[in-house]
């Protein structure tokens, strides 16, 4: 990695979560295993959704969004912009999810994605957001079990419901029966039975995340595909990035101490142990507390 790669990635675990930039961190991230990879031209295709898009959603408002009804009129330019940002990125620019080799690493890639306009929900649903946010809409991923979706909200606190699209579906727009339908399939319930999603259940299902959840999903899918290929250097260096990025996640740390022990690095363990202890001390996470001051006892042991 380039040291200004490497400015990039911690500049954003130093930012406040509303102030990361999105597109960037995760271009930087995709661009750690090619150093002489040149990222103007990405950048540029990146704003040049956003411009068509803008365009699109003014193409798009109608009568709905002229209203005098504030509701109505909220609700129409919220419809409008949703479906702008799903026919430039699916419809004009190609983008879709990579369904005939899904399990492709280059799938989480935002660089590859852009290459070959294929990937995961993930990487599909942060062009969507980095491309409604560059035109100062409410626009985040949201918690979905399984499949990310990009979630709109209107610019009236309180107004209408949020609307939901799914990124790896051709930008579907998602009417309120369709997302219950969505959670009911990713749980195995049946719609037309009493275990059918519970409010409680959509509105978890549906809350939004941080920029900063929405970066590590996107790494967790690279470094799980490295560990489950026995790939532990390949997942070494996946997780420092995402300690880079989440520099006080005790969970990641406590993570990185197992691995560097499992690869020798025996000090290195004992110092990320120790890491995960301070940040889980002071967040109250204390099993998180307890598993890193037993394994870095462990270390100790075989140390001496």
């Amino acid at each position: 990695m380039t040291p200004e790669l490497d400015r990039v990635l911690r500049a954003a675990g130093e930012a406040a979560d509303d102030a990361i930039d999105l597109a960037e961190t995760a271009l930087a991230l995709g661009a750690s295993d090619m150093p002489d990879l040149v990222l103007d031209p990405y950048r540029a295709h990146l704003a040049r959704i956003a411009e068509d898009v803008a365009a699109r959603a003014a193409a798009l408002a109608g009568p709905d969004a002229q209203s005098a009804d504030p509701a109505r009129r909220e609700a129409g330019i919220t419809r409008a912009r949703a479906q702008a940002l799903a026919d430039v990125i699916a419809g004009d620019f190609g983008y879709d999810g990579d369904r005939v080799t899904y399990d492709d690493m280059a799938n989480a890639n935002l660089v590859r994605v852009i290459d070959r306009k294929r990937g995961l929900p993930v990487a599909l649903g942060l062009i969507y957001i980095h491309a409604g946010r560059a035109n100062g809409w409410a626009v985040s991923g949201v918690n979905f079990p399984g499949h990310f979706l990009v979630r709109l909200n209107g610019m009236v606190q309180g107004g209408p419901p949020p609307v939901m699209i799914d990124p790896f579906s051709g930008g579907q727009v998602l009417d309120e029966d369709e997302v219950v339908g969505l959670l009911a399939r990713v749980r195995g319930l049946d719609e037309d039975s009493d275990g059918s999603p519970s409010q409680a259940d959509l509105d978890q299902a549906l809350a939004p995340v941080t920029a900063r959840a929405v970066l590590l999903r996107l790494q967790n899918n690279i470094y799980t595909r490295a560990l489950q290929a026995r790939d532990t250097a390949r997942a070494h260096a996946i997780l420092a990035r995402m300690t880079a990025i989440a520099p006080r996640d005790a969970s990641l740390w406590l993570e990185r101490g197992r691995l560097d022990g499992e690869l020798g690095n025996l000090m290195s363990a004992r110092q990320a142990f120790a890491r995960a202890a301070e940040l889980a001390l002071a967040d109250g996470r204390s099993h998180i507390v307890r598993e890193a001051r037993a394994a870095s006892d462990s270390l100790r042991m075989r140390l001496h």
